[in-house]
């Protein structure tokens, strides 16, 4: 479990730095407005989830549960985006697009750690 969080840190502190690398771009004027505070949800929503999905010993009930943290993050990440697009229409494209890059690589890392320990 804690190679899943250094590695989630990692993630993390290298999109923070691939973002930072280029604000020097022409195409990349200034980061989204919501950038940390999307950071720091997406961090907390993995890294919750994770150690209640890793903690859970009833595998015939595994896939229902995992399937049930899916529906439950995409209904509090869609209410999320919600209110961060009406609170900042200008900047909603680039805010869900940082969103959305979160989400798939903090995902696809839970996915990840979540089948190697399964598929002991």
């Amino acid at each position: 479990m804690i190679r899943f969080f250094l590695t989630l840190a990692t993630a993390a502190l290298l999109l923070v730095a691939a973002a930072y690398g280029l604000l020097g771009q022409p195409w990349f004027k200034a980061l989204p407005s919501y950038f940390f505070q999307t950071l720091i949800l997406l961090l907390f929503g993995t890294g919750v989830i994770f150690v209640y999905l890793y903690r859970f010993h009833r595998p015939d009930l595994f896939v229902h549960i995992y399937l049930l943290s899916m529906v439950v993050k995409l209904l509090a990440y869609g209410a999320y985006n919600f209110f961060m697009i009406m609170d900042d229409e200008a900047g909603a494209v680039a805010n869900v697009a940082w969103f959305m890059v979160l989400y798939l690589i903090f995902t696809l890392l839970e996915i990840i750690f979540l089948y190697r320990k399964i598929s002991r």
